[in-house]
């Protein structure tokens, strides 16, 4: 008899003896024929079987299912004894655009995940993804709160194809029982989805980060911090930085990445890639408190060294983490310095959008926090400063205070997400607000832009 998937709730205690716990699925090569997976059990689990089989009913038939045979390592941050085993495997020569369920485990055993789903990338069309950052939680409590996030952004945007986390997944990445606490409450969401994940200083303790994530990176590069890699989506390209590395030229990347950078982005435009989009933790322009760390406008930092080198690269998008405070600049030239816009307006959701037509610069944006932990505007910036900016409103959590009385602590009054769809030479940005004490907590639209390539 095939055992079930380990409940959210015993998550917190690793993986039992009788489960498979903490699975993820991620791209892995070609986004339209593969799949990454992970997963995790107790060591007496030594298999790495993973079932595939097209979603044509309501219910799976794994009796026909394409296998794939993976492999397996101890964990590195063990919760507790009995160690766990990490177990990582990839499904290849899929159908593009198609769904499919999946379970993970040991078949010698009989011990099976839930029955997850997800489906290939179309080779063409509109697509739409999730976008959210710093889901870490301190406590059992805040990860509830940072799942119920995600669980909330896929039932607004139910046709999108991925999501893309922008860092700081966790709060401490050596800690298996925090990991075990938000995958197993989100396990509901992302049983169902493909995870583009990037690493946040969170995540930068030793393999914390690549352990819980089946990612193909550059052959050489070094996964010890967290990892770099890309991958292709219809007309995107998707680059995933690790600003957790340090050279003497740049402060939160090495040397060798930023060349990897510089060599994958021209390798995707002569591809006939559209879009340029880059995720990244420690991002360049921000307006709260991380926005006068010497990492982020030192001489060495990602402002003054990466930010001219992405505009250089004709990346369309940035998507940031690191600062807990929804900001949107206009479009950012290599001096720095903010293009002169030309808009063009339509309606959608009711309101005016703008959309930056053929944009002299690369767009930044972080889309707040998914998670409990808000940050406020920093008061050290100079008044120009914000004038880069499209949107840099005061975090909407300042009113209520640092303290109070709700069922959460006030840090985790609002959570925030964007819906980004890319429809041939049209990009367009939704995002969304969670107000605990208001609207019933469900998301409403706090702003929306847009892009048109001409």
């Amino acid at each position: 008899m095939a055992l079930a998937l380990l409940s959210p709730l015993s998550a917190q205690s690793g993986a039992a003896a009788d489960a498979v716990s903490k699975v993820t699925a991620t791209f892995y090569g070609d986004a339209e024929t593969a799949k990454g997976f992970t997963w995790y059990t107790a060591p007496a689990s030594d298999g790495s079987d993973l079932q595939v089989v097209e979603k044509t009913k309501a219910a799976p038939d794994f009796s026909k299912a394409l296998t794939f045979t993976g492999t397996r390592s101890a964990s590195t941050h063990p919760v507790s004894f009995p160690r766990e085993t990490v177990h990582k495997a990839e499904a290849s020569g899929l159908k593009p655009g198609t769904a499919y369920y999946f379970r993970v485990g040991d078949a010698k055993l009989g011990l099976w995940s839930g029955d997850g789903t997800f489906r290939t990338a179309p080779p063409s069309g509109a697509f739409t993804f999730i976008d959210l950052t710093d889901t870490q939680a301190a406590n059992e409590e805040e990860s509830i709160l940072s799942s119920a996030t995600i669980a909330k952004a896929f039932a607004t945007v139910p046709d999108a194809g991925f999501l893309a986390v922008n860092g700081d997944i966790v709060d401490n990445g050596s800690s298996e029982k925090q990991w075990g606490w938000l995958l197993g409450h989100a396990q509901g969401s992302l049983m169902n989805t493909t995870i583009l994940p990037a690493a946040g200083n969170h995540e930068l303790q030793r393999n914390s980060f690549i352990e819980h994530f089946d990612l193909k990176t550059p052959p050489g590069s070094r996964t010890y911090t967290g990892a770099y890699y890309s991958v292709d989506y219809v007309n995107a390209h998707f680059i995933v930085l690790n600003t957790n590395e340090t050279s003497l030229t740049y402060a939160d990347f090495s040397r060798a990445q930023a060349k990897w950078l510089k060599a994958d982005a021209a390798a995707a435009r002569a591809r006939g890639a559209k879009w340029l989009i880059v995720l990244m933790h420690k991002g360049p322009y921000t307006t709260s408190s991380h926005a006068t760390d010497t990492d982020i406008n030192g001489w060495r930092g990602v402002r003054t060294r990466v930010a001219p080198m992405l505009e250089k690269l004709g990346v369309d998008l940035v998507l940031q983490g690191h600062d807990h405070i929804y900001a949107r600049t206009r479009p950012i030239k290599e001096d720095g310095t903010a293009a002169a816009p030309f808009k063009r307006a339509e309606v959608l959701n009711g309101e005016k959008i703008d959309y930056e037509v053929d944009p002299k610069g690369t767009i930044y944006l972080i889309p707040a926090t998914a998670g409990p932990k808000t940050y406020y505007r920093n008061k050290k910036l100079r008044p120009d400063f914000y004038r880069l900016f499209e949107h840099a409103e005061e975090n909407h959590a300042a009113a209520y205070g640092p303290e109070g009385s709700w069922g959460r602590s006030v840090r985790g009054q609002i959570q925030n997400f964007t819906a980004v769809t890319i429809d041939g030479a049209k990009l367009t940005a939704v995002s969304y607000e969670i107000n605990q004490s208001s609207n019933n907590a469900r998301p409403y639209v706090i702003d929306q832009f847009g892009i048109i390539k001409e």
